[in-house]
């Protein structure tokens, strides 16, 4: 029978050889990621945060706000990360506004776009499948109720309780042509509690995230690394 330790001996084993052999084969460059906000930019510190303590190996090379004058931009300015401000308002197709979105990050070469609260629509080209991700503060697909248009934040959160479910959470998802439908490559599952108010469950359920978006962001690199990293 194995005990705790022998299975973090065998992660640290497995997590070894698979270092050794991104470097054999000459995989070991960091993949380079593009984050789109459109607020405080609370994910983007936890993504920052995370990778400053060697729990994720990715370089944030743009950040992308549809607002201006969000925390977001500050975030990344303290970073040292070049920053874009790009409105929807000022491009007449969501093809259009997703090409700008890409002619300004692709200078800096990104290998993945990670959407970080961002509420704007964008336009997925072949090129670009599967190389953009999102996180949903829902659990997907059976709360598709609380998913799509006009469903983010805390009104995702106010339809969970007003459906009268006993579990919400997180889905991390492949980003399509449409809203919160991509195939999904993770979940985390809190308990809503009886007492719970759109606060509660919001903070309960960004704590899931804050776990959660990293390790399948990391999962999904290691996992496609030789088609990701162009």
């Amino acid at each position: 029978m194995q005990t705790p330790s022998d299975d973090a001996a065998c992660d640290t084993v497995t997590m070894t050889e698979a270092l050794l052999h991104d470097v054999e084969s000459g995989w070991a460059r960091v993949a380079r990621v593009a984050v789109l906000l459109s607020g405080s930019g609370r994910t983007l510190a936890n993504l920052l945060e995370v990778c400053r303590h060697g729990r994720l190996d990715i370089e944030v090379v743009a950040v992308v706000s549809s607002k201006p004058d969000v925390r977001g931009l500050e975030i990344a300015a303290a970073a040292d990360i070049p920053q874009f401000v790009l409105q929807r308002r000022d491009y007449s197709t969501d093809e259009a506004y997703t090409q700008e979105i890409l002619n300004s990050v692709m200078p800096f070469r990104p290998d993945l776009l990670v959407l970080a609260g961002f509420l704007r629509k964008l336009v997925i080209s072949s090129e670009w499948a599967g190389r953009v991700l999102n996180i949903h503060p829902a659990l997907l697909p059976e709360m598709s109720g609380a998913a799509g248009r006009g469903f983010y934040g805390d009104k995702v959160h106010a339809e969970v309780l007003r459906l009268g479910v006993s579990e919400s959470g997180a889905t991390v998802h492949i980003v399509d042509n449409g809203y919160d439908t991509g195939p999904v490559l993770g979940r985390a599952v809190v308990p809503v509690k009886e007492n719970d108010t759109v606060r509660s469950l919001a903070d309960r359920v960004f704590q899931a995230e804050c776990e959660l978006y990293p390790r399948v962001i990391d999962n999904y690199i290691r996992r496609n690394r030789d088609w990701l990293l162009r």
